[in-house]
Formats: C-alpha cells, structure tokens, sequence
C-alpha cells in the first residue's frame, strides 16, 4: 500500500441573509488519524509496518500529498511495538525501528524515498502466538491492532506434487493432424488460519540480447521471471484440511507468453536453466499466497467495483485509527519441468513462433545452440 489519503480541501461557507453573512472554517487545525499497514509473515526474518497519518489542509491536496511530513510522523513522535500473547499473556515484545526506504512507485504521494518502521525476526515468528501491534504517539493517540498467523504446513500440496524433481508439466500435446492443450489442475489443502489462497505460476525466461541477426554476437543476457495468474479461492472457516482446486486451461500458457513478451529479431529466448544434477530443464514455480481472515476480508471490499453500485465499505481492524494489520503466508513447489511438446509449440506455435524460444535441455532437438 503507498498510503492512504485524508484530505479535505478548504471551503467557506457564505450565507447572504440581506446584509448579513456567516462563515463557517471546516478545517479543524491538526486533525489527523493513525494509518497502518502490515503484514506479518512468519516465515520471515523482518517484519515491515507503514505508519502514516491523515492530515486536513488548505489549497491543492494533491501538492500536499507530494510532501513527506503531511502524511508521515517524525520518528521521535512515535513509540511503536509488537507484543507476541502466547497462553494469555506477552511472551515477548518487538519495538519497532523507523528507516528510509528508496522503493516507493511514483505517483500522487512522494516518491521514490519513503519512511518505514519494522523489527528483527531472525527465528522467524510463532505460528500459535497472536501479535499486537501498539502505537503510542506525542500527540496523545493511542492505536492498536492484532492477528493471528497461518501455520504453512509443509506438503499439503498435493498437485503439482513437491518433492518429485523430475516433474513437468505438459501444456501441449501435438498429433498428427492437430495439438490438443490439456487442463492442468493444482490441488492442496487449506492450513489452519487461512482464509484465502490466491495461485499463481512463475516463469522463468533467460533473454539474450545480440548484435546481429544471424545471433552471432552476444550483447546482454537476462533472467525474467513472468507473473502467470491462476486465480483465488476462499475456504469456508480457518481450521485447515479443507481440499482446495483450481483448473486452468494449458493454451493459456502461450497466450500469456504472446501477450506479455515482446516480438524483437535480434533477441532469443531460453526457457528455464539446466539442472545437470537431475537432468531436467527447469523453469516453473506454483505458488500459493495465504491470506488471513482479516486480510481476506480487506481484499475482498477493495477488490474492483463490476457492479452498478460503486460505493465500497471501509475496512480497517486497527482500534484509534485506519488500516490493516493481518498476516500472509506463501507456499510452492518451485522448479517443475516441461515436456517436449509444450516447447516444441512454444517455438513453432501460431501465438509464439516469432519469440525466438529454445530449450534449455542440451539433449534436446530445441537446444539453444
């Protein structure tokens, strides 16, 4: 999240009564509200918080926004730990250190420089323990928020299965007459605190960059890694067991590939690297994103309005001010093959062919000479 915005803009208001008039000041001097957003991941060794604040200006909010102090505390102002409850009581208590960060995307808050607070979790965090973040700030107000964690039990995805190096998915199978592209299912079980699991896959792409058309002479050479989307799906309680799916058609593969990459003579394309102890060409991750109930219940009321009404509820579960205080998880299987076939149409394919892709496979027909 960059922020999150406050503002209201100046205003008088002007009744004319004969010869009376009555103006009324809306802004109220130094309002400002507490806004936090964090997400605890237990398999962390930081944990990273923004603390931000509102503001009431007059003149041209937009200016306002591109100034650091509207929206952030001065580091002196703000006392901000995390207290870890195990068995009813503070097992132990994190304090929260403010730095400057230089990762901040442009646009119609400050930027690239932005403040951030975080704390030190080297052992990572207690998969049983609720956290509870406190804020105690110079001004006088207090806030508070707290949530539990989601246990990443490890093997409950089932396909594509873990542990198996040799694996590879086929996403294309070429006949004599015509390629069928096949479903590809992904199955797993839900972990107990887990309300939502959002899957996507991860493509790994080696460009090459040349100086000429015969690709002669290499320029550069890059590592891409391309975001493939699956989609998400919801459990019905927190508990875990609960057998999660999703399909996705495999021709969607190629159309990612179209549509993502661009088309350049003079670059070529490998998919994945070898892997020369187990003899595979390896370029695809399944991930798993877990959220908690209550970042599930955040991105679903600030998921895009599709509907004729486009008001949304406001969601915030910090006690004394705004924002979002949950955790996230994430789980894979992480360097899965391919087949012949889907690379073969990777290369040859109507959608694909002017990309210039090859096989990492150097017993391959496909090999990247």
């Amino acid at each position: 999240m960059q922020g999150m915005l406050k503002a209201v803009a100046g205003a008088a208001l002007v009744v004319a009564l004969g010869a009376c008039s009555t103006e009324v000041e809306l802004n109220a001097p130094h309002d400002r509200t507490p806004v936090v957003f964090g997400l605890l991941d237990a398999a962390q060794d930081t944990q990273w918080v923004r603390i931000n604040h509102t503001w009431l200006g007059d003149g041209n909010q937009y200016d306002a926004a591109l100034v650091a102090d509207s929206s952030e505390y001065a580091p002196e102002d703000v006392v901000a730990y995390v207290e870890q409850w195990s068995g009813g009581q503070v097992a132990q208590t994190f304090s929260l250190q403010d730095t400057t960060l230089q990762n901040k995307e442009p646009g119609i808050f400050f930027a690239p420089e932005h403040q951030a607070w975080y704390f030190p979790t080297p052992s990572g965090l207690d998969l049983n323990a609720t956290y509870r973040l406190v804020l105690e700030l110079a001004d006088g107000d207090e806030a508070e928020a707290e949530t539990d964690m989601i246990a990443a039990i490890a093997g409950n995805i089932t396909q594509p299965p873990p542990g198996v190096s040799n694996f590879k998915y086929s996403f294309a199978n070429i006949g004599p007459s015509f390629t069928n592209y096949p479903i590809l299912t992904f199955k797993w079980s839900s972990a107990p605190g887990a309300r939502r699991y959002d899957a996507s896959m991860r493509v790994h792409v080696v460009e090459r960059m040349w100086e000429d058309l015969a690709h002669t002479v290499l320029a550069e050479e890059r590592e891409r890694v391309i975001e493939w989307y699956i989609g998400s799906v919801t459990t019905d309680d927190i508990e875990g067991g609960e057998s999660m799916q999703l399909e996705l058609e495999a021709e969607q593969f190629y159309r990612l590939m179209a549509a993502q990459l661009e088309e350049d003579p003079y670059m070529t394309r490998v998919l994945g690297t070898w892997d020369e102890v187990d003899q595979i060409a390896r370029a695809f991750d399944f991930v798993l994103t877990i959220a908690n109930d209550e970042l599930a219940t955040y991105l679903d009321i600030t998921a895009p309005v599709t509907g004729i009404i486009q008001e949304r509820p406001s969601y915030t579960n910090v006690v004394g001010g705004l924002g979002l205080f949950a955790s996230r998880g994430q789980q894979g299987v992480f360097g899965i093959g391919y087949t012949t076939d889907s690379v073969e149409e990777l290369i040859n394919g109507e959608l694909t062919s002017a990309l210039n892709f090859c096989s990492a496979n150097p017993f391959s027909d496909y090999y990247c000479d």
